[in-house]
Formats: structure tokens, C-alpha cells, sequence
């Protein structure tokens, strides 16, 4: 017997099989017949939701992005630096492990115009430095230049990763170019080096 879940619960429930389905098995296993069989829900009920495959990735990396934001922003103190939340981040994402590496690797597929999350990741970067920018901003005098050298430094060193997992490690390879890329950004007047850690 079909379950009676209100549309907005029904909607959370496809999001979360999908995003769980992606964090285990990668992005390639995925398919709307699938996420339909594990949601007990026909492809046609599936699709009353999300119709096509770009709506309902939109919605999980949405979803996605949430949950990795505001487990990093969590006990960040309210004077925290950028390089503190860089750390935070970068302790998050290793403790997520695999689940990190299958969504850099979507992220990675992402790059080709027909994928159906090409968009999502277009348009990512510029809801990510908004939410960080209240935070560049004390610290920096040219927030811009900061987020386009941490987006060349961190995107490298993820597609590296990619390639090579056995011998990138991130934290390492941050901490050998911090001092490096901070150092060439003009920062506010009082704002120091960052210490080394």
C-alpha cells in the first residue's frame, strides 16, 4: 500500500534517497527509474516531482551545499578568519572521505555543457562567495581576488585528488601554499599574517 506523505515531505524524502544513493554508490549508478524504485514510487509519480534529471540534481546539491555549509559555519567563533574556516572546511570534507570524492567527481562530469548539473555548478560559485563574503571582507581589502585565487588553488588540488587519490593529500598541500597565496592579498588595516599552524 502507497504511503500518504504531504508533496513538501515527499519532495525532502526523493531529495535525501538521492543525495544518499549518490554519496554511496557515485553519480553514474544514478537514474530516475532508480531513485523512483527506492523512493517506492512509479518513474511517472517521480517525475511529478523532479521531470527531468537537472531538476532533481539542482535540488540534491542544493540540498547538498546546505547541509555542508552550515556543518562548517557550526561553532566557526564570530571574529573566525578565513584560514579558520578554510580548516574547518578542509577537516569536514576529509572526515566525509568517499562522499567528498563521488561529489568532486560529479562536480568533475559537470564540467561538459550537457550534464545535467553543468548549471547548478555555473552558478554555484557565486552563491558560495556570497555566503562567505561578510567574512573576506573583514580580513581583505579585495574579497574578489581572494575567492578567484582560493577557487584556483582548491579546484586543482580537487581534480588532482581525482586523478591521483593515493598520493593529494588537501590539508597537507593547503598548508604548504597558504602562507604563499595569503601573503600576496592586501588585507584591512590590523588584520596580520596568518599564523603558522
Amino acid at each position: 500500500m502507497a504511503r500518504r506523505l504531504s508533496p513538501e515531505v515527499r519532495r525532502e524524502e526523493i531529495v535525501e534517497i538521492t543525495d544518499a544513493i549518490i554519496a554511496a554508490e557515485g553519480y553514474r549508478s544514478l537514474s530516475l527509474r532508480e531513485v523512483a524504485r527506492r523512493c517506492g514510487m512509479s518513474a511517472p509519480g517521480l517525475m511529478h516531482y523532479f521531470p527531468d534529471m537537472e531538476s532533481l540534481l539542482y535540488a540534491v546539491l542544493q540540498h547538498r551545499d546546505e547541509l555542508d555549509l552550515a556543518a562548517i559555519a557550526a561553532g566557526q567563533p564570530e571574529d573566525a578568519r578565513l584560514d579558520d574556516f578554510v580548516e574547518t572546511a578542509l577537516s569536514y570534507y576529509e572526515r566525509a572521505g568517499d562522499t567528498t570524492r563521488r561529489y568532486d567527481a560529479l562536480e568533475a562530469e559537470a564540467i561538459d555543457p550537457k550534464h545535467p548539473a553543468h548549471t547548478y555548478y555555473l552558478e554555484r560559485d557565486a552563491r558560495s562567495f556570497a555566503a562567505l563574503r561578510p567574512l573576506v571582507e573583514r580580513e581583505f581589502e579585495d574579497p574578489d581576488r581572494v575567492f578567484l585565487l582560493l577557487r584556483a588553488v582548491f579546484e586543482g588540488l580537487r581534480f588532482r585528488r581525482l586523478r591521483d587519490p593515493e598520493h593529494v593529500d588537501l590539508r597537507r598541500e593547503w598548508h604548504e601554499v597558504r602562507d604563499i597565496v595569503l601573503d600576496k592579498l592586501e588585507r584591512r588595516v590590523g588584520q596580520g599574517n596568518v599564523p603558522a599552524r
